[in-house]
């Protein structure tokens, strides 16, 4: 099977990785031997840690769209210019496995009816939560469920900022450490502001309620202003501040948001640390579960990636793609929350918008129990 890589960066080279060291499994799995043939990338003379020499390497992508492939591989990041060459793909018949969840975000309902009328594979589990088999599950394994609910941690930056805020660094010195191991980019908006987990709870929820949903409606909170005080405060009365997308579905309602809350220690999410993600569904028959696991890095993300390849060739195409447009609504009941004044902190019972709007209100968060 010939296939096209979009981008040789760091998902790129780990599914090369994983493509040769994993060659008899997946070739068994296949029933077929997977040859990348050609690459398209923006520097063909970078020093890359994979070897190429077998592939053609093009920084033309007129070029890269005309050649005979069988499936096409895109991580080389960007929205609507990369859309538009996924597009391309589908429409000639030609598989595309895709890791872009900020491309997905806005264009999933578009692509999807594209794959679903060329009668061809569209598979993106490697856009959310890494190596966890989210997209999968909620797909095939809780297909026969109502799921009622999608909450959790996915953005593995801000877990390991938030982590090592929690052994009393300061956000400053925690972002520094972060980006020093290569987990938080040198311009860290997306991760801290709430932006990627925005888009990745919008592509859960969307699959878990079977919605489409508008990016733009998503309530959005960072944690860029974040003390270490209201760390301690939450310490000491026995919980831990987690930023965490959170759907759920009431009805015919659904609230949608990203925000760092306050757990109670003995929460599952409270004990999701590092850099690692954890997701928590609720269906209306299996009651509750929770996946954990690496959401970020070249290999984590690649073997989502690689799953996909194998999936994409062994099965045939099934959409279920939503026809239900939601809006998505604010949630107007109280809740129990942590807040701060220039008084001091305390618990109390309030909506949120009242917070928002208290300009005595230094910080708050919301409250989860056990």
């Amino acid at each position: 099977m010939k296939l096209l890589m979009l981008g040789l960066g760091t998902v790129g080279s780990g599914v090369i990785k994983i493509l040769e060291s994993n060659k008899d499994k997946i070739t068994r799995k296949m029933g077929n031997t997977i040859t990348v043939t050609h690459a398209y990338v923006k520097d063909i003379k970078k020093e890359r840690d994979v070897d190429v020499s077998n592939i053609e390497l093009t920084d033309d992508i007129d070029i890269a769209k005309h050649l005979d492939v069988d499936m096409v591989v895109e991580v080389m990041g960007s929205i609507n210019e990369t859309k538009e060459i996924v597009a391309h793909f589908l429409g000639k018949k030609v598989p595309v496995v895709t890791a872009n969840k900020d491309m997905l975000a806005v264009y999933i309902d578009e692509l999807e009816n594209i794959a679903d009328k060329n009668n061809v594979q569209f598979k993106y589990e490697a856009a959310v939560a890494g190596s966890i088999p989210i997209i999968r599950t909620i797909e095939t394994s809780f297909n026969s469920n109502e799921i009622t609910r999608v909450m959790g941690i996915l953005n593995g930056t801000t877990n390991f900022i938030l982590s090592e805020m929690g052994k009393h660094n300061s956000y400053k010195d925690a972002l520094e450490e972060a980006t020093r191991l290569g987990y938080a980019e040198q311009d860290p908006t997306n991760d801290v502001d709430g932006i990627d987990a925005s888009r990745k709870i919008v592509l859960l929820a969307r699959l878990a309620f079977n919605m489409s949903l508008i990016l733009d409606e998503v309530d959005v909170r960072g944690i860029r202003d974040i003390d270490t005080v209201d760390i301690k405060n939450l310490e000491d009365e026995g919980y831990k501040v987690k930023l965490v997308g959170d759907a759920e579905r009431v009805g015919r309602e659904v609230f949608v948001s990203v925000a760092p809350k306050a757990f109670k220690t003995s929460h599952i999410l409270a004990n999701t640390n590092g850099s690692m993600n954890g997701v928590f569904l609720k269906g209306n028959a299996f009651n509750d579960a929770f996946m954990y696991g690496p959401g970020a890095g070249s290999l984590e993300t690649a073997s989502a990636v690689v799953s996909d390849i194998i999936n994409a060739y062994n099965e045939e195409p099934n959409y279920d793609i939503p026809t239900t447009k939601a809006r998505i609504h604010k949630k107007m009941s109280e809740k129990e929350f942590y807040v701060r004044t220039a008084e001091g902190y305390t618990f109390i019972q309030a909506h949120e918008g009242q917070l928002q709007k208290d300009n005595t209100v230094l910080q708050y968060f919301e409250l989860v129990g056990d």
